[in-house]
């Protein structure tokens, strides 16, 4: 049950709904005041969770989390090319899912640095 929340966690589409919201609170001309708190909570709380998976299945997970937040947003979110330029809403969410990810690997990398401490004395 353990591994199975993990995994969940880990396929949460957070860089779609960074886009999706962020866009939408373009659209509706309002700030979107929770982007960044949400993003670095969960960051740290998914590298949190996932710190006992695999390298390898954390980065397969990782990447059909990608692959997921693509296909979302290319069915929930308009490529406005005004709003996602220069590249485009497919590379920006490339690019949140890539910061999102490093982040993850840093706070594992962070939590098995304190395990291993803890460990040692």
């Amino acid at each position: 049950m353990k591994r199975f929340i993990q995994s969940m966690l880990s396929l949460f589409p957070f860089p779609f709904l960074f886009h999706f919201y962020e866009y939408n609170s373009h659209l509706s001309n309002q700030e979107a005041s929770f982007l960044f708190p949400l993003f670095l909570f969960f960051i740290i709380g998914v590298g949190i969770v996932s710190r006992n998976v695999h390298l390898p299945l954390f980065i397969v997970l990782n990447f059909l989390m990608t692959a997921l937040s693509l296909m979302l947003g290319h069915f929930f979110i308009d490529d406005d090319g005004s709003w996602f330029k220069p590249f485009g809403r497919d590379v920006a969410i490339i690019f949140v899912s890539f910061f999102y990810v490093l982040g993850q690997l840093i706070i594992r990398g962070i939590n098995i640095g304190i395990i291993r401490h803890r460990v040692k004395d």
